[in-house]
């Protein structure tokens, strides 16, 4: 068992974008908490992976300017969904069963995303779609 010593600054995992194949070949970004548990999913398919990481760039740095609403489904799901002028580009992950639930929900996702921006800053996203890919060499 490992104790609090053994940890290295660069082995801690923090929030984190990552690119994910979208409809008919598009891309799409998702946000990885610390815990490897996803708190939001771009909702826009791009074309590829670079105009896909512009996206991200730009959410990183105009999240204040976003609105968020939280929407209910089927009388029992609680969704929020993240809009910019030109429309949603965000949703929650999952549903949640409760209002609040829901709301906190974002709470952690607007908190990954300032981490992800801060850690990000390199310029490096993971796209796991190359990392798993059948054809890629052992």
């Amino acid at each position: 068992m490992k104790n609090a010593d053994d940890r290295r600054p660069g082995n801690v995992r923090t929030p984190r974008f990552q690119l994910i194949g979208g409809h008919d070949g598009s891309t799409r970004w998702r946000l990885l908490g610390s815990n490897n548990v996803s708190l939001g999913l771009g909702v826009v398919d791009y074309r590829d992976s670079t105009e896909c990481a512009t996206a991200i760039q730009w959410l990183c740095r105009n999240l204040s300017r976003t609105r968020m609403d939280l929407t209910h489904l089927n009388g029992i799901q609680w969704r929020w969904v993240l809009h910019s002028g030109s429309g949603p580009i965000a949703t929650a992950t999952r549903p949640y069963g409760r209002k609040i639930e829901a709301k906190r929900g974002y709470e952690r996702f607007v908190a990954a995303v300032g981490i992800a921006a801060e850690s990000g800053s390199d310029g490096r996203i993971l796209d796991w779609r190359a990392k798993y890919r059948l054809d890629s060499p052992p």
